[in-house]
Order: C-alpha cells, then sequence, then structure tokens
C-alpha cells in the first residue's frame, strides 16, 4: 500500500531536487566550460594550509637543535591530529618517528622540484647597463658548485617553501601530503634539500586537510535561504488548504453557515469564493427542501384528522362483514399519520434550530424516560451511566434522539441480546451511545445510515422497518444541540451509535 504524501511533502521534495539539480548543473558547467575539477575545489583550501604549516615548521627547525627535531615533529602531530616526518629529497629520514613510505611517496620525494616561475620584469626599471662597446651586459663569475651530495639549482630560501614542491596522495590507506622546505644543516653550511611529509588516515575527516566548518557555514546560508524563499509560500498554501478542507468537511455535516475568508487573490481566493458561493446555494436548497417537507405535512395533518375522525363514525356503524376491510384502512390511516409526523419532526429539527434555547438538561433522567417509553420488547438492556449526567442541549430534541436510537436497536436486534445503553464523562465532552448484538450493517453503508429516507431493505416494505427518517431526526436534532452523532460497527457483531454533546 502506497504511503500518500502530503502537499507540504511533496512541494519540500520537489523544491530541494530542483536545488540539487541546479548544483548539478553549475557543477557540469564548471567541470566542461572552465575545466574546474570538484576534487580541486575541496583540495585547495587543503594545500594552503599544508603550506602555511610547512613554513611554520620550516621556520622552527632554524631554531632546533637537529636531536630536537623528533619532539617538534610530534609536537604538530599532536597539535593537528597528523603525523609529521622530515625527509632528505633522497629518501633519508630526518626526524620524526621511523616509517617505511610507500613506493608512490618515495618516489614523489625523488622527483626534480619543478623551477619556479621567473618573477615579472618591472617595465619601470632603466634597462641594463652596458658596457662601452654596446655589446651588452658586463662579464659576471659563474655562481660556485653545489656542494657534494646536493641536487643541481639553487637552494630554497629558509622558511619559503613553494607550490611547485607539494604533493598529496593516497597510498597504503593513507593520506600522504607533502611540501619541500629548506633544512638547517648540522654543520651550518648551506641549507639541505628536505621535505615535510605529513599522514592521516583519511582526507575529509581530518581538519587540516578538510574543514568542514566553512562547508557547514556554507551548507547553513543555503538551507536559511530555501527556508526564506519557500516556507512562507509553503505555510500560506497548506493553511489555505486545511480551512478550504475543514469548511467543505462542515458544509458536507450540513453546516452551511461557515464561510471562507477570500483574501487571496490567486486560484486559491476564487476557490473559497466559489465554496462560499455553493454553501449559501446548498443551504437554500435544504432549507427549501425541509420547509416543503413542512409544509407538506402541516397541509396533511388536518385532512388526516378528518379521514380518522370519519373512519372513527364508520367503525361505530359497520356491520361484522365491513370491519375487517375498514380495519386495513385505519391501519393504512395510522400509517400515514405516522409519517406526516416524522416529516414534521425532521423539519423542525432542521428548521428551529436556531430557535431552541440549549440548556443544562441531566441525560441520565431523559435516558431513563426514553427506556420506559421505547424499550418493552427487547431481550433485555445492560445500563452503564452515572447520575445525573448533565449535559448543554434542548430536553425534547435529546429525548427524540434517544427515543428513536433505542427503538430502532429494539427494532433491528432486540432479539440477539441485550442493548447495551451507556454514558460517560470524557474531558468537556459527554459520551452517550446504544449499542446493540445484531448483524449490523455493510461497511459501506455506513456514510449513507443518517440520510434522510435512506433504508437498508430497498423494497421499503413496512414489515422491515419504518419510512427511513429516524437516524436522520436524531441527527437533526443532536446537531441543533451543538453535538455529534457517529455509528459503526462493533466486533465480532454489532452495531452502534455515538452521541458526543457539550458537559454542562
Amino acid at each position: 500500500m502506497k504511503t500518500p504524501l502530503s502537499l507540504s511533502s511533496r512541494i519540500w521534495v520537489l523544491a530541494s531536487i530542483n536545488v540539487l539539480l541546479l548544483l548539478i548543473v553549475l557543477l557540469a558547467i564548471a567541470r566542461f566550460q572552465y575545466r574546474l575539477e570538484v576534487g580541486s575545489i575541496l583540495s585547495a583550501p587543503a594545500r594552503d594550509r599544508v603550506v602555511s604549516v610547512a613554513r611554520e615548521v620550516a621556520v622552527d627547525l632554524e631554531q632546533t637543535a637537529p636531536e630536537a627535531r623528533t619532539a617538534l615533529m610530534g609536537r604538530y602531530a599532536a597539535s593537528f591530529g597528523v603525523d609529521f616526518y622530515l625527509f632528505r629529497n633522497d629518501g633519508t629520514q630526518l626526524a620524526g618517528r621511523p616509517v617505511a613510505l610507500p613506493a608512490a611517496v618515495a618516489a614523489e620525494l625523488r622527483k626534480p622540484v619543478p623551477p619556479q616561475d621567473p618573477p615579472p620584469v618591472r617595465r619601470d626599471r632603466p634597462p641594463p647597463r652596458r658596457d662601452t662597446a654596446g655589446e651588452g651586459p658586463p662579464d659576471r663569475e659563474p655562481p660556485p658548485p653545489p656542494p657534494p651530495g646536493q641536487r643541481e639549482g639553487p637552494p630554497p630560501a629558509p622558511g619559503r617553501p613553494g607550490r611547485a614542491g607539494l604533493f598529496q596522495l593516497s597510498a597504503n590507506d593513507l593520506y600522504w601530503a607533502g611540501v619541500r622546505i629548506p633544512v638547517p644543516d648540522r654543520d651550518g653550511g648551506l641549507p639541505i634539500r628536505g621535505t615535510l611529509v605529513m599522514a592521516a588516515r583519511s582526507f575529509y575527516g581530518t581538519p587540516l586537510f578538510f574543514d568542514f566548518k566553512p562547508w557547514l557555514a556554507a551548507l547553513g546560508a543555503v538551507i536559511a535561504i530555501f527556508l526564506i524563499c519557500w516556507l512562507p509560500f509553503i505555510r500560506g498554501l497548506t493553511a489555505t488548504i486545511r480551512r478550504i478542507t475543514r469548511a467543505t468537511e462542515q458544509i458536507a455535516e450540513g453546516q452551511f453557515e461557515h464561510q471562507l475568508a477570500d483574501r487571496r487573490g490567486d486560484e486559491l481566493g476564487q476557490l473559497s469564493v466559489a465554496i462560499n458561493r455553493m454553501a449559501s446555494r446548498l443551504s437554500g436548497f435544504v432549507s427549501g427542501q425541509k420547509r416543503f417537507l413542512g409544509d407538506i405535512a402541516h397541509e396533511l395533518c388536518a385532512p388526516i384528522a378528518r379521514m380518522q375522525f370519519a373512519l372513527g363514525i364508520l367503525d361505530q356503524r359497520a356491520e361484522e362483514n365491513q370491519r375487517a376491510a375498514l380495519e386495513d384502512v385505519q391501519e393504512e390511516m395510522r400509517q400515514m399519520s405516522s409519517l406526516v409526523n416524522e416529516l414534521l419532526s425532521f423539519s423542525r429539527a432542521g428548521m428551529d434550530a436556531k430557535k431552541r434555547t440549549l440548556v443544562p438538561v441531566d441525560a441520565s433522567a431523559v435516558l431513563r424516560e426514553a427506556l420506559a417509553r421505547e424499550g418493552s420488547g427487547a431481550n433485555g438492556f445492560h445500563l452503564d451511566f452515572n447520575t445525573p449526567l448533565m449535559v448543554i442541549a434542548d430536553r425534547d430534541y435529546l429525548l427524540r434522539s434517544l427515543s428513536n436510537l433505542i427503538r430502532n436497536a429494539v427494532r433491528y436486534a432486540g432479539f440477539a441480546g441485550p442493548i447495551a445503553v451507556a454514558g460517560r464523562r470524557e474531558g468537556s465532552w459527554v459520551v452517550i451511545t446504544v449499542a446493540d448484538s445484531g448483524p449490523g450493517i455493510p461497511q459501506e453503508e455506513i456514510d449513507r445510515i443518517f440520510t434522510p429516507f435512506y433504508r437498508l431493505e430497498t423494497s421499503r416494505n413496512r414489515a422491515m422497518g419504518g419510512v427511513g427518517l429516524g437516524l436522520a431526526i436524531v441527527k437533526s436534532c443532536i446537531e441543533a444541540c451543538h453535538g455529534t452523532v457517529t455509528c459503526g460497527n462493533r466486533y465480532p457483531q454489532g452495531f452502534e451509535v455515538q452521541i458526543r454533546l457539550t458537559a454542562a
């Protein structure tokens, strides 16, 4: 079963995917248009930090005796969480705890240092002085040959390692970095060409190589901008949709007086206006229907009363062979009178709801009165409610509702076992339930059970039930008392109706 995502979740996911795709496009442009590698972007700050640390080490080496260099490497290792080693460029270790360099690192040590770019020539300098013949600068003596054991080329300046002598690579499950630095000679001669080697377990887990704080700051800035741009939009959109959903649910329950605020000028604002217009028209239709039914029922009362009076006179004068037919007509008139009374009750419950004054009512006393009126014919009752059980309601409406529920339970399931009638306090509500042990109703019919004139028996046989207004009247009366009524099947069998009213 698919788990449905809310609209706000979908918008957040879509916006995140949008940002991710934009980032991928920018990286692709940087890669193919400007030849920038993602690895170089990450490692560039690491190179700067490594070279800066190498400068500090080179300066400290000038002030450190050769026998104390290993201790110096240990102090730097403790400070940066990286192992420090000092090597000659021929692979001889000068300081640091003994280590066997991987072949790749040893090969990098022995590589000749590429020459640095010459400094740019300043255009404001005077041209070089020529000799009297004008053939070029005067001859200079050639530089002295390098000492034995050192490579050709000038030695690096003390404390000034450069990028030309920097390498970074992974070998033997470690991340290695090396910077060419000058190492002071033990005998006070020219500096020896050396390399400061650093080793860590990973590139990203070492602050010297990868400092995550700037990236976290950048990520936080991106998230902040993302929230500033999207959060008000998503919250406003979902809040409006929630208001529309609540309003339509109330309209579906027949509460047409609720109106939506049409402050928005977009499509949702237009939808709110359309829902308000629909609710107003539905209210007119429903009110007209109830008024029409009430008027018809009221107009039928007088003729039915006259016909019943006439049938009473005929009953006194009828002969014995005419009484069977007369009783059939009288039964039909009683059914018609009952239907008219139900129509009047249903119409009045809907039309007079706003005119009724709600007062504190003892629901337990009303329950006992309804049981005394409609409880005959049941296979016992199981009562579970406190005395008193005070609610805010109209007493006549509450009595009519409970009487209809008990009558339905007795009619459809009185044979199946005792009927449970319970009342309890739940916070600011009082919950009253009427439950039977009958066969229940099909699950797909539960939402239609409170519809006027609805019956499970589609043939509408009188022997199988009434006219289908009993539960509709219950719903109208309870909603007129500002309460709610729900129903459902019980496990393993049975049917239950629950009424919720405000506690007094």
